[in-house]
């Protein structure tokens, strides 16, 4: 099949075929080509009689790719290519890119990359995760189709087909984990332009790879941030160490000149430094060969968590150079991630809240990808405990509405037959971890209360009609693994804190406990999306089964004579997960919530919840009106506690509430970050009435504490929520703004309700 030319074939025939790639195949570099390493470029010339007044490329690159016209990129970075569960669904970018086009001779170049569909054994001391992996069976493929349209009608298609030619590039080596290698000696000068002549090799046609293919509707992996070093020190004869200002997930930019052709430079990234020397079972990099010229080059499609990077076989500029090795002009971090628009402001009259802030929504941006990773070092993966339990989070901060629905269909693509959904979506690949890291009730659960926050949200009964079946489905396979009314055991309550023991699977509460009332709030969110959804008996059936696990759960986890729950030494997760599930009489609510109070008073307010636990001892305590104890926990500054964190100097919240810096535990990890719900929700009071959806019902009910003025704004289906109050002349004073179509009402610090006028602003004192 050659490049095709269509005149005058116009209508909604056409461009419907156009969504499925209808003038293009399956491209793969040849047989006898290396398997990922180094990475193939594509080209294909073609001739226009003028410029087009529209010209669209879409494109599916496996694992990933980097597209060019006339030498010209057509996005920022080479991370495109977005990670799914392949076998299921396959993404395809577009973009427009007529004004890259002219009259004459254009070239279409592409280059691909692994990312995870395909990662080679690295070399010897580069980290790779679990491992060798190999997602797919097939070679990198590439699928891409530029439609041209003309005045007049006329229309000129360039599919990919075995017309294109193909030959190894400058990048040799590349993994998702271990980093990037480029040799500047081996970039083809010209081969993304018209006129480059070099034999190469054609293209050979490949076998369609299995899964449907759907348009990208969430946003694309950006660049932001540039930092350059704060500090550049020789650890060591030779070897430099450039510390950022920030650990984020970047990727390196290096301006390099001089040095002999051939000459290596080495760089080693990574988030601990000790004695001036990074260290750390996790680093990465990548080593760039030079051509004697000067020259500039960024990571293609690696990006690592980092703050520290090590370079050896190259000096900084000025640095005294006998062996005439390579110069390292100019070193820039570059912070890369999904480019969800920023909706929500909070500051408040607390320097120690506005820090903690800052560092969660480092690691929050650090995470933010193709999914919501936990870290962007180690991992890189989708670990679904923190995709529902930081939602919220995320969602005053972010626009996640296509983000959050991209992984609620991965979420639906990685569930198995039985119902189960395993830790990680997508899948890569199923069954890799050992034990409860494969499978945990409090992980899968994502199925289930991600779509339901993201209803609870936006308001839009899509999410809950698309991802229906997935949940039930999950509920349902609970109960099939389930004992006597208890759901299995896994790892519970994540790396809670303060039981004298290295951080691990829960030890202060019992997992069954804990996954048993997961399950009963999973049960209670498919009857309500029912409900929502008009399937009446369906509603009745899951409410039917939320009460029989409430009893089951009083059975098995409750004292019938003193009505505490079951713990090995704190009640603070225990007490806090069964009351936002509801699975305790009403009259026993009290009773939990003074018993949370009673522990963190005797820890002197050192919350020992984990991972899971605890963003619901935040929610326990705020709805049961006690943010007062809230402001205790969180204005402390020592050792297991945000201030704590800050004080030892660390610029991303880490995965550990002590910040272990042992060169094991993650320093940018966002799953401890759930208390930037509280401050937008209780301390500037923006949130949603009890029962409202879409923001339809608004309370702003400030719980001030004792700081002395705090503001927050966040953006909402019917727009623009603020809430600015301070203390002035012994008066409370608040200043509301909200949007027309809510009812609205404040919340005094009294506990006095005043109505709120939609569409004006209001200023309220006592």
């Amino acid at each position: 099949m050659k490049f095709m030319v269509l005149i005058g074939l116009v209508g909604a025939t056409l461009l419907a075929a156009a969504a499925e790639f209808d003038q293009a195949v399956w491209i793969a570099p040849p047989a006898d080509a290396p398997s990922g390493t180094p990475l193939p470029l594509f080209r294909k010339e073609f001739v226009i009689p003028k410029a087009p007044v529209r010209a669209t490329l879409r494109i599916i690159g496996l694992g990933d790719f980097d597209a060019r016209i006339n030498g010209a990129r057509i996005a920022p970075l080479g991370i495109n290519q977005p990670w799914s569960q392949y076998e299921k669904t396959l993404f395809y970018r577009e973009f427009n890119v007529g004004s890259l086009l002219s009259k004459g001779t254009n070239c279409l170049g592409v280059l691909l990359g692994n990312s995870f569909w395909h990662n080679p054994p690295p070399p010897k001391g580069r980290y790779n995760k679990d491992g060798p992996q190999r997602i797919a069976e097939q070679p990198l493929l590439l699928r891409a189709e530029l439609r041209l349209e003309f005045a007049g009608g006329k229309q000129i298609v360039i599919g990919t087909d075995d017309s294109w030619t193909t030959a190894p590039g400058p990048v040799t080596f590349s993994h998702i984990y271990a980093g990037e290698d480029y040799d500047a000696r081996k970039q083809p000068a010209g081969w993304d332009r018209a006129g480059f002549s070099e034999p190469w090799a054609h293209a050979r046609l490949a076998s369609a790879p299995p899964g449907r293919i759907a348009p990208v509707t969430f946003p694309g992996i950006e660049p932001f941030e540039r930092d350059a070093p704060v500090e550049v020190k020789e650890s060591a004869p030779g070897v430099f160490v450039y510390t950022f200002p920030r650990n984020t997930a970047g990727q390196l930019n290096v301006q390099i000149t001089g040095g002999k052709p051939g000459s290596a430079v080495q760089f080693r990234c990574g988030e601990h430094k000790r004695d001036g020397r990074l260290f750390g079972a996790y680093t990465a990099g990548g080593e760039l060969v030079t051509d004697g010229r000067s020259f500039t080059h960024q990571w293609i499609f690696f990006y690592f968590g980092m703050q520290f990077v090590e370079v050896t076989g190259a000096v900084p500029e000025g640095t005294p150079n006998p062996a005439g090795l390579p110069v390292i002009k100019r070193l820039t971090m570059v912070s890369v991630r999904a480019a969800l628009p920023e909706t929500g402001r909070f500051t408040c009259s607390s320097a120690l809240y506005n820090d903690t802030q800052k560092i969660i929504d480092q690691a929050v941006r650090a995470n933010m990808n193709w999914v919501m990773t936990d870290c962007p070092h180690r991992e890189k993966l989708g670990w679904l405990e923190c995709a529902y339990l930081l939602q919220p989070t995320f969602l005053y901060r972010y626009d996640g509405n296509e983000w959050f629905s991209k992984i609620a269909g991965d979420l639906r693509d990685a569930q198995e037959p039985s119902g189960r959904v395993t830790t990680v979506a997508p899948s890569y690949p199923a069954g890799r971890f050992p034990g409860a890291f494969t499978w945990t009730v409090e992980w899968g659960a994502a199925a289930v209360l991600s779509p339901w926050t993201h209803y609870e949200w936006y308001g839009d009964k899509k999410i809950l009609s698309e991802n229906f079946d997935m949940m039930r489905r999950f509920v349902d396979y609970i109960g099939q693994e389930s004992k006597d009314g208890v759901a299995p055991s896994g790892l519970g309550d994540w790396y809670d804190y303060g039981h004298g023991q290295p951080p691990g699977p829960s030890r202060f509460t019992p997992t069954e406990l804990s996954a048993t009332a997961t399950w009963a709030l999973c049960a209670l969110r498919v009857a309500d999306a029912a409900a929502v959804l008009g399937r009446t008996e369906d509603a009745k059936t899951y409410r039917e089964l939320h009460s029989r696990i409430a009893r089951d759960f009083q059975r098995h986890f409750q004292d019938p004579a003193t009505r505490t729950l079951k713990n090995t030494g704190s009640p603070q997760c225990a007490n806090a997960m069964a009351l936002c599930a509801d699975v305790v009489p009403a009259a026993d609510r009290h009773k939990l919530i003074t018993g949370i109070i009673a522990d963190l008073e005797k820890r002197d307010w050192q919350q020992t919840p984990g991972d899971v636990g605890h963003v619901y001892l935040i929610r326990a305590l705020a709805q049961g009106g006690r943010s007062d104890i809230l402001h205790k926990v969180y204005s402390r500054d020592g050792l297991g506690s945000y201030g704590g964190i800050l004080k030892k100097g660390l610029t991303s919240l880490p995965e550990t509430w002590d910040a272990m810096m042992d060169g094991y535990q993650s320093l940018n990890h966002c799953m401890l970050g759930h208390v930037q719900e509280w401050y937008y929700g209780y301390v500037a009071g923006i949130r949603q009435d009890f029962g409202s959806t879409g923001w339809d019902r608004v309370i702003i009910g400030p719980n001030p504490g004792d700081l002395t003025s705090a503001e927050g704004s966040c953006q909402t289906p019917h727009g623009k929520i603020v809430s600015r109050w301070h203390r002035k002349g012994g008066k409370f004073i608040l200043e509301a703004e909200v949007p027309k179509g809510v009812e609205a009402r404040a919340i005094l610090p009294s506990g006095k309700s005043v109505p709120l006028t939609a569409g004006k602003r209001t200023v309220l004192k006592e």
